[in-house]
């Protein structure tokens, strides 16, 4: 049986803008749009630029904004976590290889204002850790495989792997396990999770057990992103804004 639609988007309501970027990151609480252009994390807003890099840490692997007073950058080559205000200026620098036991960072995403979850590839767990004290408060039972993408708030933990969606509470207690064939990526919108497969986008609730297919206009989806009751994707030139509508 076919279950009713929960997401669509609004007919009256879409937005595009051209920019030339490499990366599209996400657009934060206070409309700042974050990109990625020749290893620099650009940040616009209002029409003040801003911008990050670092030289010496190279590419830049994953830049979360959920904390948009906070961003947490990794560049996972050398296995650091760099903490950025909300001018991009550095204000914290975390060596994981200066920290024992060994971890070996491939994904980050934050917990609270304190704490960030991220997998440890040489574990294959997820960690809960406090960047202030540089100690882990809670771990995870291992993942038989690599994570390849991962979502949190105040009160879950979702860790996609190739073959499976995994959902946690906020202390690390298993909740449930999707099996899946093809999703890539994907986001947490409030009680919703949105993902991407084969340049699709499906959704569903944290208790639902399949996805459903989003209705939307065809297009090349390089990265999206969902912020407030917003979708947006980047095709390769121009980026796309949506409203979304909760049935």
């Amino acid at each position: 049986m076919l279950l009713q639609a929960q997401l669509q988007l609004s007919n009256n309501d879409n937005k595009t803008t051209k920019i030339d970027m490499d990366y599209f990151v996400g657009v934060d609480a206070f409309q700042g749009c974050y990109y990625i252009k020749n290893q620099t994390l650009f940040l616009t807003k209002t029409g003040v630029l801003q911008n990050y890099a670092n030289l010496q840490l190279g590419a830049i692997s994953q830049v979360e904004i959920f904390n948009a007073l906070k961003i947490a950058v990794l560049h996972r080559n050398f296995n650091t976590v760099v903490l950025l205000d909300n001018r991009l200026a550095e204000v914290n620098i975390i060596d994981f290889n200066t920290l024992s036991p060994m971890r070996t960072v491939s994904q980050i995403t934050y917990a609270n204002d304190n704490n960030f979850w991220l997998f440890n590839a040489l574990t294959f767990e997820l960690e809960l850790f406090n960047y202030d004290n540089k100690k882990t408060l809670q771990t995870t039972l291992p993942i038989a495989e690599e994570v390849i993408a991962l979502e949190s708030d105040y009160n879950n933990l979702l860790a996609l792997t190739p073959t499976a969606l995994y959902h946690y509470n906020y202390t690390g207690s298993l909740i449930s396990k999707m099996d899946h064939i093809g999703l890539e990526n994907m986001v947490l919108w409030g009680k919703h999770i949105i993902a991407l497969k084969n340049n699709l986008l499906y959704h569903k609730t944290l208790s639902d057990n399949e996805f459903q297919r989003l209705d939307i206009p065809k297009k090349t989806m390089k990265q999206f992103f969902v912020m407030n009751q917003s979708l947006y994707i980047y095709d390769g030139e121009i980026l796309h804004q949506n409203q979304l509508i909760k049935d």
